[in-house]
């Protein structure tokens, strides 16, 4: 007799993984996309296939076939999904169906992700009040090939009108074309002339220096204090990035987080999204467009070069977009599935997988009456010097304001 527990150490990773999730609420979740039990084969545990997600994005697997294929010499992922040395794991395609049709459109991986990051939040690990914003592109799984142009019908194509016809216009005359001389001219698709017939949502995209490809966007929100990822969306490659700053915020205040500060890059500067930011009652530490001169613009620079905004700048520059190399190494280099929505849930996925890993790093807590005095200090402490960070934080707002109008003169 061999039990899997004897073999994998108290200390592995997947197992301290386990006991921090609940698993009953996760298959809770997934049971309403399930059918009600009947004749026929038994189908593959929810919890089983939300486990083989997160060891794919934790052990930074290219698909879920060589995770499955690790998976049957590793008796630690084994015992981590529940199955025995002589069991049979399940088929890759189980999986593919579960991400692709059943839980496409589900919240199993949006409410695991809130789930993990309520323990981060109850470990001490997130409470700052700064909310640090990057983008990045995640490859789409199309290929240029797959484009064609794109054909929209023009007005009243094929339908029926009781307006009278118009009159019928001559025909056009038609000439040879001259000759052409010289070399070929290329064509050249854009997102507003060509779709991809593979992933209508990946748009493509070009910077100097690197290849043309399509793309998605993945948007990230990092607390400083343990760069714990809060809220995180996936959404076409186009448009401002500063779109998303509402759906952002509006995720991380869910979560617990106060985001009374937004700090990005100046992608996001734009006059919109200040008078958004100022909508919400967040201060916008985003650096303004270069040549902008409108007054929120005016006001943000000067505010940018406050130690205040010095700083914010490092952490966005620090955590940010160290958050978002993490998620390049845990699976995001590339889309695995084609779609927006499919995008969310690999996103989703690295996501928890980055916080769990914050959480089994974190210091574990002592239970003592000393320990519980020295946390309720702590705790006062640090809201106390939120509470300062605050203070200058607006009164580096209001300096800001006041020299503008003072430059300004009104």
């Amino acid at each position: 007799m061999v039990c899997l527990d004897d073999l994998v150490p108290a200390d592995d990773e997947l197992r301290r993984i386990e006991a921090l999730i609940d698993w009953a609420n996760v298959r809770a979740t997934a049971k309403p996309f399930y059918r009600p039990g009947g004749p026929g084969r038994m189908g593959t545990d929810p919890a089983v296939l939300v486990k083989l997600a997160l060891v794919l994005a934790w052990r930074s697997m290219p698909s879920m076939r060589a995770t499955l294929k690790a998976a049957a010499t590793d008796i630690s992922i084994r015992r981590f999904l529940g199955f025995g040395l002589t069991e049979p794991l399940p088929d890759h395609s189980t999986f593919s169906h579960a991400q692709t049709r059943r839980f496409a459109d589900s919240s199993v991986f949006e409410q695991l992700f809130t789930a993990v990051l309520r323990q981060c939040t109850e470990a001490g690990l997130v409470g700052g009040k700064r909310l640090l914003i990057d983008a990045t592109h995640v490859e789409a799984d199309a290929a240029l090939k797959s484009l064609r142009a794109e054909l929209s019908s023009l007005d009243g194509d094929g339908e029926a009108s009781d307006a009278p016809a118009p009159a019928p216009t001559p025909p056009p005359r038609l000439a040879l074309a001259e000759a052409r001389s010289g070399p070929t001219p290329k064509r050249r698709a854009t997102n507003a002339t060509a779709v991809s017939r593979t992933d209508p949502d990946a748009k493509l995209r070009h910077k100097p220096g690197q290849r043309v490809h399509l793309v998605h966007r993945a948007q990230v929100a990092v607390d400083p204090r343990a760069r714990v990822i809060v809220a995180v969306e996936a959404e076409t490659a186009t448009g401002s990035e500063a779109d998303a700053l509402r759906a952002l915020i509006g995720r991380a205040r869910f979560a617990g987080h106060a985001a009374s500060a937004t700090v990005a890059d100046a992608g996001y500067a734009s006059q919109a999204s200040y008078r958004e930011l100022e909508s919400l009652g967040s201060i916008a530490l985003i650096p303004p467009q270069p040549g902008a001169k409108h007054l929120a613009a005016e006001a943000a620079r000067i505010r940018m070069r406050t130690p205040t905004g010095r700083d914010a700048a490092c952490d966005r520059q620090t955590h940010a977009e160290g958050a978002i190399a993490e998620l390049k190494h845990h699976g995001l280099g590339r889309a695995r599935c084609r779609g927006t929505r499919k995008t969310q849930l690999q996103l989703l996925a690295a996501a928890t997988a980055i916080n769990l890993k914050r959480l089994l790093s974190a210091p574990e807590a002592r239970t003592d009456a000393q320990a519980d005095d020295s946390r309720a200090k702590h705790i006062a402490i640090a809201g106390l010097g939120d509470l300062l960070t605050r203070c200058l934080i607006e009164l580096d707002h209001f300096a800001a304001v006041a020299t503008v109008e003072r430059s300004t003169g009104s």
